[in-house]
């Protein structure tokens, strides 16, 4: 991967926006050589990286739409044949269109996937939360601390080090648990751990925390506050906790009671991806924040080849792909 980062200078010479590529030259097993730019995050169809959302160009605020066009524009002059947008809000392809990238212009756009993520305005009141909930959410969330701290000892805790030990560890035994592999892998340690010692530069701070039961932790769950909002990485329990009880939902509902109390937090957001069984994240009464994954496609033997994947049948696109290797 070659970084490819872009700036955007205005006439004072101050940097006003920021495009944040990097680039990978591939050959397919059907020796085509395909030059791929990818926004940084999400490398598309590429293991192991970290889900990103929220991807899209940086920008002064009042200078977006200079700062778009610019971007594009210098976008034209570099070596691309593909450039590859991975969750990003859905008016990213919008934006980019008006920018020039557009179809007319001899550029071909495939959207690839469409993903929802929940945001829970916590601006209000709790209460007034909870009780717009159905009633088999609010039980989940809130209503099942009532049964559990009758048959023991309930607790939510902010995770500490020296108190509790290595929280990357216990959420990778819960994943390899539950999942059979590790919720992140040593790279992707290796970033989490990087971002959260350089949090504090952009005003963030971590939001970890567990829950003990008769002081065993059975539940774990990686937030982070960045500029008034609660963003939900990644959770861990225990599989087989109690029949009666799900610890994800009621987790959530101890984080989410915590982004109400604290004034200066005005959103919980539990970015995209369903659960295991089922979308539960629509259950929390939030607004979806939609996301878009899709390719610019400009080389004209690859536009030549997509068209002939989608025009064929679902067996014969599949096996098309695996042939062409695209």
């Amino acid at each position: 991967m070659e970084l490819v980062l872009l700036g955007v200078f205005d006439p004072q010479d101050e940097l006003v926006g920021i495009g944040p590529f990097c680039r990978r030259v591939l050959v397919t097993p059907a020796g085509i050589r395909v030059a791929r730019l990818y926004m940084i995050g999400n490398a598309w169809r590429l293991a192991p990286t970290v889900r990103t959302e929220y991807c899209g160009i940086i920008a002064r605020r009042g200078c977006v739409h200079l700062v778009r066009e610019a971007l594009v524009s210098a976008l034209e002059y570099l070596e691309w044949d593909e450039l590859i947008f991975t969750d990003v809000p859905t008016d990213q392809l919008a934006n980019l269109q008006s920018g020039g990238f557009r179809e007319q212009q001899g550029y071909r756009i495939i959207r690839r996937a469409n993903d929802t993520g929940i945001r829970i305005d916590t601006s209000g009141y709790f209460d007034d939360w909870l009780a717009g909930l159905g009633k088999n959410t609010r039980l989940k969330a809130y209503n099942r601390r009532a049964y559990l701290q009758k048959e023991g000892e309930l607790a939510f805790l902010d995770h500490d080090q020296c108190r509790d030990g290595d929280f990357f560890e216990r959420l990778n035994a819960f994943h390899m648990t539950r999942w059979g592999k590790p919720a992140f892998d040593r790279e992707a340690l290796r970033f989490h751990r990087l971002l959260l010692e350089r949090l504090h530069l952009c005003g963030g701070k971590p939001a970890m925390s567990l829950i003990l039961y008769n002081q065993r932790c059975v539940s774990v769950l990686y937030d982070l506050v960045v500029r008034g909002c609660r963003y939900n990485l990644q959770a861990g329990y225990e599989e087989d906790f109690d029949a009666k009880v799900s610890l994800g939902y009621l987790h959530l509902g101890y984080a989410i009671e915590s982004a109400f109390n604290h004034r200066i937090t005005s959103a919980y957001d539990l970015l995209a991806g369903t659960g295991k069984k089922q979308f539960y994240k629509s259950h929390f009464h939030g607004e979806p924040v939609h996301f878009s994954t899709f390719q610019v496609v400009r080389s004209p033997l690859l536009k030549a080849l997509y068209r002939i994947q989608a025009a064929s049948p679902p067996l014969i696109a599949r096996a098309f792909s695996r042939r062409v290797g695209l």
